[in-house]
C-alpha cells in the first residue's frame, strides 16, 4: 500500500494501515514531514513503514486496479516503476467553509466548520456532515455516518413544535 503526502492525514492513514498491511510505503515529496511531532514520532516505531522522501508519484497504473506507481526522485530526477496494490492521496486537504464562516458559522483554527456530536452548528438549524467538520476521521464511511445524523437532526428540527424550539 501506498500513502501519498506529508501532513496529519498523510500520517493518520500510514499509522491506520500499518496496523492491518504488511507493508506501507510513504512518499513525500519533501525531505520532512509537516504533520504532528507525535504523529511522525509513532511511525518511526513502525517497522513496516517504510518513507521516501523528496519522491512524489508521477502515474498510478493499473487497468480496474491499482498494478503499480511510477515514481520520481525530486534529487536525483531519477524515476522508477514501484508494484503496490492500493493508493491513497492524502494531500492538500483544506476545508471548503469559507461560505459558511461568513454566514456566521463558527470554525475551528483550521478552518473547519465545528459541530457537536448531532451535527449541529452554533447557528440553529445549521447542520455540517464530512470532511469540512472538525471531526477527526476524514473517510467516506464516517461522513455518511455523519450526513445521516445531519439529516434526521435537521428533520427533527423542522418537524418539532415551534413551542419546543
Amino acid at each position: 500500500m501506498l500513502v501519498i503526502g506529508g501532513g496529519n492525514s498523510a500520517c493518520i492513514t500510514t499509522l491506520y494501515l500499518s496496523g492491518i498491511a504488511s507493508q506501507v510505503i510513504v512518499t513525500h515529496r519533501k525531505k520532512a514531514f509537516r504533520a504532528e511531532e507525535s504523529l511522525v514520532t509513532d511511525i518511526a516505531s513502525k517497522n513496516n513503514v517504510t518513507i521516501l522522501w523528496n519522491t512524489e508519484v508521477q502515474e498510478i497504473k493499473g487497468d480496474k486496479q491499482v498494478k503499480a506507481v511510477t515514481l520520481i526522485d525530486n534529487a536525483t530526477g531519477e524515476t522508477r516503476e514501484l508494484g503496490v496494490d492500493a493508493v491513497f492521496v492524502q494531500v492538500g486537504e483544506a476545508p471548503n467553509s469559507q461560505h459558511a464562516k461568513a454566514a456566521g458559522i463558527e470554525t475551528d483554527e483550521h478552518g473547519y466548520i465545528k459541530v457537536d456530536m448531532s451535527q449541529r452548528t452554533n447557528l440553529a438549524g445549521v447542520f455540517a456532515a464530512g470532511d469540512v467538520t472538525n471531526q477527526p476521521i476524514k473517510q467516506v464511511g464516517t461522513a455518511v455516518g455523519q450526513g445521516i445524523t445531519a439529516a434526521l437532526e435537521a428533520y427533527s428540527y423542522i418537524r418539532r413544535p415551534y413551542y419546543k424550539k
